[in-house]
């Protein structure tokens, strides 16, 4: 007979009414699915659209696929065009992957100007976890943009470009594959 007392003591107080908002599941606890993606990172960006941008003019740039499931990858080399590279990330929760990537490269390396996070407005979604839809990094040449449910990211290596004329092509970039992306979704 104790031990029912004891039982009965143990119980939660809070009644079910007692609830400010209703109780739902984060749906961050959903797996997502995967897959969801058909089109392909060299299929987004022409080979000229990248020269052009790249200060290329008309050279002819080769471009080398790589595609998984959830990811899609395209890299150009020509001319002055050491490597621009297209990377196209679908797997579920990008937005919270794009999150914490920037509040990781905040936290290691906000104190290095070259590595520091800068962030930049106009490219995606800018309502999305952080403050703005994208943000670049000088020391990696590389502008990470997050959009529906993707995360996009751009990295210029062009002989003779400094960070401003490689940040300028990867948000042209970045923008004309963003655009695309909606496209084809």
């Amino acid at each position: 007979m104790i031990l029912a007392l004891v039982a009965v003591g143990c119980g939660d107080d809070e009644a079910p009414g007692d609830r400010t908002t209703a109780f739902n599941k984060s749906e961050l606890l959903d797996p997502g699915e995967s897959g969801t993606l058909d089109t392909k990172a060299c299929d987004v960006l022409s080979a000229r659209a990248v020269a052009r941008a790249g200060g290329a003019g008309e050279a002819r740039l080769s471009a080398r696929p790589n595609n998984s499931l959830d990811l899609t990858i395209c890299e150009w080399h020509g001319g002055p065009v050491r490597s621009v590279k297209l990377l196209v990330d679908s797997a579920p929760r990008a937005q919270l992957r794009f999150y914490n990537l920037l509040a990781e490269q905040h936290e290691f390396h906000n104190a290095d100007p070259a590595r520091k996070a800068r962030q930049i407005k106009g490219i995606g979604e800018d309502s999305t976890y952080g403050g703005a839809g994208a943000w670049w990094t000088r020391a990696t040449r590389q502008l990470v943009a997050y959009d529906h449910d993707k995360i996009v990211k751009v990295r210029v290596n062009v002989s003779g470009f400094g960070d401003r004329q490689a940040r300028a092509t990867a948000v042209t970039l970045a923008k004309r594959a963003v655009r695309e992306l909606r496209r084809h979704a």
